[in-house]
Parts: structure tokens; C-alpha cells; sequence
């Protein structure tokens, strides 16, 4: 290993340890958000909603698609910070003074939002497990596939939040972060129901979802912990989530270079 290539990950390193550090005080509250959050949804969803027809294990295919969109929601305050940072102190213009590459600088950025997306996706799993007791079996969660999941998902969460980043670019443009892009890829992601669903109802609508890349983190965390039989394959939705992160990645990076002005 070269001298710059062992300074860069040392830079990496202390980088995402920062952001880790700076987070800390902020983390209780982030949890307490995300289990009244889940429990309101299980709750209702898993219980409430049976006396209007949904199927006994709903709260299941429910928890699934909580997991998978944990880091999703983290996306809007992310994009606030990084924005108010824009138009503030920048920090961002001192972090690309340092000895290192801007992909070493927005690398350690995604593999901090990551890191957070992943550790609430992992806490949300025991919660979900004592709020539906014995509807969810977890002894039908293939655990391997779920966290290859969990990995790959909040990836792209964290490469999405610099896209949404650069393409905001100042906190006029905010108010477009949710109604742009959170919400209508998560209400058309699958959140509420399946693919195959929609594939029934319609198929040209249902091979234009296919265009959205959270239907392949829906569909791949139920196939790793409700079964694959019902849903789009494991392997597949693995593939489309790591050729979108590439992809959002080279956008990001030549976005970024235009809104920084960094060589």
C-alpha cells in the first residue's frame, strides 16, 4: 500500500469517527423517533387494520418495509445539514483542502449516513419482533440476505443524500426535498404493497416502477424476511441497488464539482 493511498484511508477513518462523534448526542432521540414511529405503523397495521380485511400477517410485510426505508427518512435532515453548511460555514470547502481526493471527502460522508441508516435498520428488527410476537416468525428471516440488505440499501441512501444535496444546493430549494423525491419514490416504492400486486393491476405501471430504486430495497428485504416466493428475487434486486449506487455515484461527484468548484 502506497504512502497516499495509507493517508487516505487514516483521513477516511478519522472522517467518519467525526461525524460519528459529533451525532452521539443526537442518537437517543433519533431512536425514540423511529419506535413511535414503527409503532404506530405495527400497531395499526398489524392489528387495527385486520378488522378492515388486511390479512393476518400484514404487520410482517409491514416491519419489512420499515427496515427498509429507515435510512430513507433520514435523507431530509441530512440534506438540511449539508445545505445549511453550503450556505453557512462550509465546512465542505475546508474538508476539500485536506490531502486527500473529493471521493475520499463525499466516501466517508455516504459511509457515515450509512452507518447510522444501518445501525436503526438493525435496532428496528428485535422492536418489530416484541411488537407482532409470534405473527412474525424470525425463524423464516435468512439473516445473511437480510444484511447484505441493510448494507446495500443505506449505500444508497447515503450516495442518494449527496445527489439531493447537490442538486438542492441551497435551503430556498428545500421545500422540494420531500415533495420531489422522498415522497413520491417512497409512496410508489412499494411501501404499502408488492410488486407483484401492481403487476397484476397493471403491468406497463408496474415495469415503470421498476425505474424506482426503492422497490428493489422493498422487495429485497421481504424476500430476505418474509420468503422469496411472493416477491421480485433476492439476487436481482442485490444487482439493481448496486448498479444504481454506481450510477448516483459518478452523478453525484460531477454535481458536486459544479456546485463546489473543487478540481
Amino acid at each position: 500500500m502506497s504512502t497516499n493511498t495509507f493517508n487516505s484511508c487514516v483521513l477516511f477513518r478519522q472522517l467518519v469517527a467525526t461525524q460519528l462523534y459529533t451525532v452521539r448526542q443526537q442518537l437517543f432521540d433519533m431512536v425514540i423517533n423511529l419506535y413511535i414511529w414503527a409503532f404506530c405503523s405495527l400497531i395499526i397495521m398489524g392489528y387495527i387494520m385486520q378488522s378492515f380485511g388486511l390479512t393476518a400477517d400484514y404487520g410482517c410485510f409491514q416491519l419489512a418495509s420499515i427496515v427498509g426505508t429507515v435510512g430513507l427518512f433520514e435523507i431530509y435532515g441530512n440534506v438540511t445539514r449539508n445545505v445549511m453548511d453550503f450556505d453557512g460555514d462550509r465546512n465542505i470547502s475546508y474538508y476539500l483542502t485536506l490531502p486527500a481526493t473529493p471521493s475520499v471527502i463525499f466516501g466517508s460522508l455516504i459511509c457515515f449516513y450509512a452507518l447510522m441508516g444501518i445501525f436503526l435498520s438493525i435496532i428496528i428488527i428485535p422492536f418489530g419482533k416484541l411488537l407482532l410476537y409470534n405473527t412474525f416468525d424470525i425463524a423464516q428471516v435468512s439473516w445473511i440476505k437480510t444484511a447484505v440488505m441493510i448494507i446495500l440499501a443505506n449505500l444508497f441512501f447515503g450516495v442518494f443524500t449527496l445527489v439531493i444535496t447537490s442538486h438542492v444546493g441551497t435551503m430556498s430549494k428545500m421545500r422540494n426535498v420531500w415533495s420531489r423525491f422522498i415522497f413520491p419514490l417512497w409512496i410508489m416504492g412499494g411501501f404499502q404493497f408488492s410488486w407483484a400486486v401492481v403487476y397484476k393491476i397493471s403491468t406497463l405501471l408496474a415495469y415503470v416502477m421498476l425505474c424506482n430504486p426503492i422497490v428493489y430495497v422493498m422487495e429485497g428485504f421481504r424476500a430476505a424476511m418474509l420468503g422469496q416466493a411472493e416477491y421480485l428475487p433476492w439476487h436481482a434486486c442485490c444487482a439493481m441497488l448496486t448498479l444504481f449506487i454506481v450510477i448516483l455515484w459518478f452523478f453525484m461527484i460531477r454535481k458536486m464539482k459544479r456546485l463546489l468548484d473543487f478540481v
